[in-house]
């Protein structure tokens, strides 16, 4: 009797609030028993099919930014005399990009860090997402070009893990690069040389390319760490945009070929 007491002062207790966190756990106990069975969507296409009429107060908002950067992606930087394309184990498109970047290479080390020699650049071609068009070349095709925001980065490498990163090029069936050259063979490359030398297991060489691929990507963890590293802060398609810009003041058009830096050595 007594614990029957004990248990009715307590009940008796409770409040309103304790009352309704109590129906609300009943509630949800139950909740497991709940199953889906029938799930109802539509596609909204946003584009423009979609009808849609704009606010007047946010189009007058946006139509200064919008006309600007159009006009800006419109600029034309320089004129190319043929449609550079890209492919492996090398190609017009790969082997222009890869010379652009060293020559801009040199032009940063010497004004910003003196003390690096850059011997080769790589660039990925994957990384590269379209061709350059013949014609006319303008501002919106670099950012078609390259989408991305990679950076400029300078590692110093021994000749023994240049050996390698090229190994690593030649499994991949050729990337874009400049002032190297290597034969593809069974996988691994073949009499590699750099700037017109034979590669040496026994010196060290700068080689430039994109925070991307400096931090492993495409398979390249072997340059993750690298400690000899120099990040520049400079934007690829940045460096691009000006590079050919000078190109257009100076009446130069943009010109490629291939030339056997990489080639199969079967």
């Amino acid at each position: 009797m007594q614990t029957f007491n004990n248990i009715k002062r307590t009940s008796s207790g409770c409040k309103p609030a304790m009352a309704i966190l109590l129906f609300i756990a009943v509630l949800l106990s139950g909740c497991h028993s709940l199953m889906m069975t029938k799930v109802d969507y539509t596609n909204i296409r946003l584009d423009s099919t979609l009808n849609i009429t704009p606010d007047p107060k946010i189009e007058s908002v946006i139509l200064p930014f919008r006309t600007k950067l159009m006009n800006d992606m419109e600029a034309v930087l320089c004129t190319s005399k043929d449609a550079l394309l890209g492919g492996r184990p090398e190609s017009p498109l790969t082997n222009f990009c890869a010379d652009l970047i060293l020559q801009e290479a040199d032009s940063i080390c010497l004004k910003q860090y003196p003390d690096v020699h850059v011997s080769v650049s790589m660039v990925n071609r994957g990384g590269l997402r379209v061709p350059i068009p013949k014609g006319e070349v303008k501002v919106q095709d670099m950012f078609e070009l390259m989408p991305f925001e990679n950076e400029i980065v300078f590692l110093k490498m021994s000749g023994v893990r240049m050996r390698q990163f090229i190994d690593h090029m030649a499994l991949r069936g050729g990337e874009g690069v400049s002032g190297m050259s290597f034969g593809i063979r069974e996988g691994k490359g073949f009499n590699p040389e750099i700037q017109g030398k034979p590669l040496d297991d026994t010196k060290s060489y700068w080689l430039v390319t994109s925070d991307y691929i400096a931090n492993g990507g495409d398979g390249f963890e072997i340059l993750s760490t690298v400690k000899d590293r120099v990040s520049t802060g400079v934007k690829f398609r940045d460096m691009f945009i000006n590079h050919l810009r000078i190109m257009g003041q100076k009446g130069i058009s943009i010109e490629a070929k291939t030339d056997g830096r990489v080639y199969d050595a079967k």
